[in-house]
């Protein structure tokens, strides 16, 4: 819940609670911002030369982004609420406009040219809507693109041509012409790469910048994360609006004993001689002189280029603290930074390579258990990194979760974790306070010592943690309740799913058989995941080998194998539209 004020009739977040701003929008004039603040449920409207906070208002559950459409107007992704809403500025003043229902888990926005439409990315719906910012109230203004793989970030290219869509799992950038809305090309970054950020486009519209992570899928030993084998934070260039494979490029960030955490958005700076990056796991800002990028051929290897290392007209690391995540330029060497751990803006001078002005946005005068945890979560190499968000970044890796190396898992979801131990995929953690010591010991190799104050704290943000409202329960039509009813029939009874999958959580305190085996596991038995929040994910069972539902009742875990049922279409179909109603 949203602790709420009333000041002038207008209904603000308490000074007490964190606002986490996650993303922001400097206006047209380059005099104010306004910020999305994820975790306080408002947008604040911020005067940049003073520093004032002008105004604040609730807007609803989990602001993600924010986009101003002309200089009284503004529009807020709403994650938690499958809505955008309207802000309207007079004078100092925020008030509420309209409200739009596009879908589930809408994340980025983005702009027409002319400002008429509006594109957002749709998470849980794997899509991007489509909003008429100009129609009439009486009409219906949405409408959807298919994309795939939980669509996080959407730009439109500087000449109005391309909507650009990056999605999470697996790594794809989507392009399409907004003219006909026809797809002109899809392309998976290079192999291993996940968590693609926000990404920056050249003014000529003929280059995209992406920053991500690279999975180097070795064994997670202490001496493979210091030599960088484990993950790399990369950029990738690719040709706008496609390319052969040959004229992808990346480059990679990292310095040997000294690498970069969770390298998110990026943006360049007006003239286009810089760009820079924000890291929110090592709370800094990349800033790279872009004309001076080798881009080297094939794999750029595990760290940045020596020559860039030793140059700092050419590279440069400037340290803000928390966690950096949006951020807007106002001129060549002056960007804005929405830092989400410190509850603030942050002004940089890239010259200067320091924070000149930090500007409050409200919250406790120190940190509660819980945000102590969520630093932890978010920090360095990250659990944040594999757990996206409290989620998971669909990637398996070979960490001694399952005691021994060789074995690679899929990375589970955290949602209502708390919930549903014990953990691992054998399921021998039973107590999650050892197990968060366990894992930044031995999964992270983290140097400095672990205390049980740091477990406690990172397990009281782990119990924050819940799966959003699923619309696929709340919002179904007729027909597709029916399909769901005969789903929970064939659950509860031919397919049997609920002898492993039960309760409220749809997991048990046990192991089993489960007929999905690896040879090379020394314990045939696992834990069943619970099946809550299943349609928020795109790979299944622990070797993250099937990459749908479908998958995994035909191919990998079919009921025949375990009870001696088959289903047909219809019951698959109708069972696969219960499971994702959890």
């Amino acid at each position: 819940m949203i602790a709420l004020l009333s000041f002038a009739g207008i209904a603000v977040a308490a000074i007490d609670v964190d606002r986490s701003p996650v993303a922001l929008a400097v206006s047209d004039d380059g005099k104010v911002c306004l910020t999305a603040n994820h975790t306080s449920g408002s947008v604040s409207l911020v005067e940049l030369a003073s520093g004032r906070v002008l105004s604040e208002l609730a807007v609803g559950n989990g602001p993600a982004d924010v986009a101003w459409i002309n200089e009284r107007e503004a529009l807020v992704s709403l994650l938690h609420d499958d809505m955008v809403v309207m802000v309207i500025r007079t004078g100092d003043t925020l008030t509420l406009g309209r409200r739009h229902g596009v879908g589930d888990e809408p994340r980025g926005l983005a702009l027409s040219k002319d400002r008429k439409f509006a594109y957002v990315a749709l998470g849980g719906d794997d899509a991007v809507a489509v909003v008429d910012l100009q129609s009439p109230r009486s009409a219906s203004p949405v409408s959807q693109i298919a994309m795939g793989g939980i669509p996080k970030t959407v730009r439109v290219s500087p000449d109005g041509r391309w909507l650009v869509t990056c999605s999470a799992v697996p790594a794809t950038v989507y392009v399409h012409d907004l003219e006909t809305k026809q797809l002109v090309s899809e392309r998976r970054l290079f192999d291993g790469a996940f968590n693609p950020g926000v990404p920056a486009i050249t003014k000529d519209s003929q280059l995209l910048i992406m920053p991500h992570a690279v999975n180097r899928e070795f064994s997670v030993t202490a001496q493979m994360i210091d030599i960088g084998w484990v993950i790399d934070n990369r950029i990738s260039k690719l040709p706008l609006p496609d390319g052969e494979p040959s004229t992808q490029k990346q480059l990679g960030l990292d310095i040997r004993g000294h690498a970069v955490g969770d390298a998110y958005a990026a943006v360049f700076t007006p003239d286009e001689s810089r760009l820079v990056v924000t890291c929110g796991g090592t709370h800094e800002l990349l800033v790279i002189d872009f004309s001076s990028i080798p881009w080297p051929t094939g794999d750029p290897g595990d760290f940045l280029p020596a020559a860039m290392q030793r140059d700092k007209t050419k590279f440069r690391r400037i340290k803000v603290g928390g966690r950096p995540q949006g951020i807007s330029v106002v001129d060549d060497r002056t960007v804005v930074v929405a830092n989400y751990l410190l509850n603030c803006l942050q002004i940089v001078d890239l010259d200067a390579g320091s924070v000149t002005k930090t500007i409050p946005l409200g919250g406790p005068s120190e940190p509660n258990l819980a945000r102590a945890g969520e630093a932890i979560f978010f920090s360095w190499f990250s659990c944040h990194t594999c757990h996206t968000d409290g989620h998971t970044a669909g990637q398996v890796f070979d960490t001694r979760n399952d005691r021994s190396y060789g074995t690679p898992k899929l990375t589970p979801s955290l949602r209502g974790v708390a919930q549903t131990g014990p953990w691992t995929w054998h399921g021998w953690q039973t107590d999650l306070h050892d197990a968060m010591k366990r894992s930044l010991t031995e999964s992270m190799a983290t140097k400095q010592p672990i205390t049980d104050d740091d477990a406690s704290a990172l397990v009281a943000y782990l119990k924050t943690l819940d799966h959003p409202v699923n619309p696929r329960a709340t919002e179904a039509s007729e027909q597709v309740r029916k399909k769901q009813e005969l789903g929970r029939n064939l659950f509860a009874g031919k397919a049997a799913c609920a002898s492993c999958h039960t309760g409220p959580q749809y997991t048990s305190d046990e192991t089993f058989d489960g007929k999905v085996e690896d040879r090379k596991d020394r314990d045939p038995r696992y834990n069943p995941p619970t099946l809550r929040g299943v349609a928020s994910r795109r790979r299944f069972l622990h070797t993250g080998k099937a990459r749908s539902l479908d998958a995994v009742l035909t191919k990998y875990h079919r009921p025949e194998d375990l009870v001696g049922e088959s289903l047909n279409d219809e019951e698959r179909e109708a069972l696969i539209e219960y499971l994702k109603s959890l």
